[in-house]
């Protein structure tokens, strides 16, 4: 029974995933030689925030310098670091020895600058 549980659950799975890829399109697309070229127009970085951390991901495609700080709310820089070129960009914030406070966290591509806020209570 249990096996026929699970063949259930895998097969649900599937059929939602498949459905989900056939549906997807991307922002914009060009045909060369007969190869359809698909792109994203914009990366933005993707926050998220479980208990203490903050997590942040970000796709690079223009593989720019990235230049991440972490400001309090009287501006003062708390941390700061720059990556050089790289195409994946994956950071945790741990604030769970953090003063009592409201942090930006600031992610800046060379022309756009993302932030997102984290409030230490």
């Amino acid at each position: 029974m249990k096996t026929l549980k699970s063949i259930s659950a895998i097969a649900l799975l599937l059929a939602t995933s498949s459905t989900y890829a056939n549906n997807f399109s991307p922002a914009t697309s060009a045909e060369r030689n007969g190869v359809v070229i698909s792109s994203l127009e914009k990366s933005e970085p993707y926050f998220r925030k479980a208990g203490d951390k903050l997590y942040l991901n970000f796709f690079n495609k223009e593989m720019s310098d990235i230049q991440i700080r972490v400001v309090d709310s009287e501006n003062r820089i708390v941390y700061s670091e720059t990556l050089k070129s790289r195409l994946v960009v994956e950071k945790a914030f741990n604030f769970e020895k953090a003063e009592k406070d409201s942090y930006k966290v600031v992610l800046k591509d060379g022309k756009d600058t993302y932030a997102e806020y984290y409030v230490v209570k």
